[in-house]
Parts: structure tokens; C-alpha cells; sequence
């Protein structure tokens, strides 16, 4: 899958990414520590990315998960999404995930991104469900879901582990109307 939008190309990785994958995690690490698990050091090495795009391909061709990179003009990383724990029936569901490079914070990026994912997930997988959780503390992530579409479902109590601890997270989800 790659898609087009204004501003942005979506694709998986691919060879050769790897320096531009590790690139965006070690430019972007201190400001995405406070949302996300705890780094790894294959998360800021070329190689190792390079050697996990195979993986990433063969979760995509089976159906598993959904890995994108969203390239800005220039080439640059400016974030990913991805849908992971994609369910055939009975639930027809996914879960969404994403983060964004500090400097793209702002500018309409992740949402331009999603508003384009989303239909092509949904179709390519006939997705009934999309959740997706984000930190109470985090009130931007909240904002772009609920502009989205996503309704509050609840808080989940100690929900993830982040940064090394456990965290509460706002339950969110986008149900298909059209879903047949």
C-alpha cells in the first residue's frame, strides 16, 4: 500500500530506509519518551532496521499488521502509523498506532496521514473496529482521534507499560457504519 496526500507519501519501509527509520527515532527519542514503551537500541540502528523491513513485509502480507512511514517532500521521516493486531472474524478489528517528529507537531500532518490510512485499511482489510488508546495527559492525541471520528469507550487502568511504567489509557474506538 502507498498512498499520496498533500503534503505527505505513505508506504511501508523498504530497503534502504533503515538509516532514515533510525534517524527519526534518534532525532525524536527524548521528545517521544514520555508516550512510548521503552526504547530499544535496535530502534536507533540502521542495520537492525534493515534487517527488520523483511518482518514488517511478511506481517503485511499475512494480514497481521499494517506498518507505515510518512515521508515528507524532502524525504524526511515524519512519522509513522500503524495498525497492528488485525482480526479477521469474528471481530473485523484493528489497533491503531502512531507518533510524529517533534518538528511536524502543529502543522495537520498525522491527521492528513490518518484521514488517509483509515479508508484504505478499512476497505483493504474490511475492518469493522479501529482502537486506539492514548494517555489522559496526552490532550493533542486525544483531540486528532475525536476529530477522526473515535468515541471514548472508557479508561483502562495501568493499560501499557511506558517509559517504565504503568500507564492509565483513554479506550478509544471508530466503528464502520458502512461495514457489510
Amino acid at each position: 500500500m502507498e498512498l499520496t496526500t498533500e503534503r505527505l507519501t505513505i508506504r511501508p519501509p523498504r530497503r534502504g530506509d533503515g538509516a532514515r527509520m533510525a534517524e527519526y527515532y534518534v532525532r525524536n527519542r527524548v521528545f517521544l519518551q514520555p508516550w512510548y514503551p521503552r526504547f530499544r537500541p535496535e530502534d536507533t540502528d540502521p542495520a537492525a532496521w534493515e534487517r527488520a523491513i523483511p518482518l514488517i513485509d511478511a506481517e503485511r502480507r499475512d494480514n497481521r499488521a499494517l506498518r507505515l512511514v510518512l515521508f515528507e517532500e524532502s524525504g524526511l521521516v515524519a512519522g509513522v502509523a500503524n495498525l497492528t493486531s488485525i482480526s479477521a472474524s469474528p471481530g473485523f478489528r484493528a489497533t491503531l498506532g502512531y507518533s510524529l517528529a517533534e518538528r511536524s507537531q502543529g502543522r495537520g500532518l498525522m491527521s492528513e496521514a490518518l484521514r488517509a490510512i483509515l479508508p484504505a485499511a478499512v476497505g483493504r482489510y474490511r475492518l469493522h473496529r479501529v482502537e486506539a488508546a492514548y494517555l489522559p495527559r496526552n490532550a493533542r492525541s486525544g483531540r486528532l482521534l475525536e476529530n477522526l471520528g473515535f468515541k471514548k469507550e472508557g479508561l483502562a487502568p495501568d493499560y501499557l507499560l511506558i517509559d517504565g511504567r504503568w500507564e492509565d489509557h483513554v479506550l478509544t474506538a471508530w466503528i464502520n457504519p458502512e461495514w457489510r
